[in-house]
């Protein structure tokens, strides 16, 4: 691998940008440019694709859930996408805007998570979300690009990293394998994850996820501990608080709002689950940041 990343002043596959550049590694591929009122065809990626809008940005990503319905959500310039790999989807995007994508290779995700003591991962997908981590992530990456003709690879390999770390700790659920083990098998613990996270507003409790597998409570929570090594209502609680994390970390919610916004229907019983698995209140977290 070379020192040098090229920031490449070229057009992309999708003919809607313009003014695009680009920096790659063997790990990474980010792109920005200016992107004009446009439907992409829905496509599926080999890699990892984090979609970061700018300023103004108005769209609605379509996408296919488990059971291969079309899921639609819209998406404004404070939220980020996250598209594993293998999903059909399609972006429509309603005014010009600048859009800053990061290909991630999944190989390089399943090494981060080898090397953090994961046998297995399940990336969960995220469809309009608060990210602070990303968002900000993406903004410094679009000044780079836009301020230097070439960049370091050793700065780009950074980000990498950075951004793998944040995905498995965030968006990720580590896998037992082999599944003969008595876990659940992959398709229904995708299933399971990707209700989780599209419901996790609503009072759903792991007898819910179970219905949506037409499993027994009893049975869909063994085997997902199995596979997990949480148990699901453990997983529900950390997806929310995660989620109340960014919210928080955005500074625009009242606390009570961003109870509701995770699925609690007190503040006190958030502030409770929150500083169980965080240490801290949700105040204190706000005000950390």
């Amino acid at each position: 691998m070379s020192d040098q990343t090229a920031c490449e002043a070229t057009r992309d596959e999708e003919p809607a940008f313009s003014d695009l550049v680009q920096a790659r590694s063997s790990d990474i591929h980010v792109i920005n440019g200016r992107l004009e009122p446009c439907v992409w065809r829905e496509r599926t990626r080999a890699e990892i694709l984090i979609a970061i809008p700018g300023e103004r940005a108005v769209a609605e990503l379509a996408f296919r859930d488990a059971n291969g319905g079309i899921q639609r959500q819209a998406v404004s310039e404070r939220q980020i996408c996250i598209i594993p790999p293998g999903q059909p989807h399609q972006l429509i995007w309603q005014q010009g805007t600048d859009l800053t994508m990061i290909l991630l290779a999944p190989e390089f995700l399943k090494r981060m998570a080898h090397e953090g003591g994961m046998k297995g991962v399940e990336l969960a997908g995220q469809q309009g979300a608060f990210d602070p981590v990303i968002w900000h992530l993406g903004r410094a990456l679009r000044a780079e690009l836009r301020r230097n003709d070439r960049l370091d690879a050793a700065y780009i390999n950074s980000v990498a990293t950075v951004l793998a770390r944040h995905l498995l700790s965030t968006y990720a659920t580590a896998v037992r394998l082999p599944v003969e083990n008595g876990g659940l098998p992959r398709f229904k613990l995708k299933r399971a994850i990707e209700f989780v996270q599209e419901n996790m507003v609503d009072d759903i409790s792991f007898r819910d996820v179970a219905a949506h597998l037409r499993m027994s409570a009893y049975h869909f929570a063994r085997m997902f501990k199995q596979s997990t090594g949480e148990s699901p209502h453990r997983y529900i609680v950390r997806c929310r608080i995660e989620r109340a994390k960014a919210l928080l970390s955005e500074a625009r919610l009242p606390i009570s709002d961003v109870a509701f916004e995770v699925g609690y229907k007190s503040q006190s019983h958030f502030t409770t689950c929150f500083g169980r698995l965080t240490g801290v209140t949700p105040a204190a977290f706000r005000a950390g940041k």
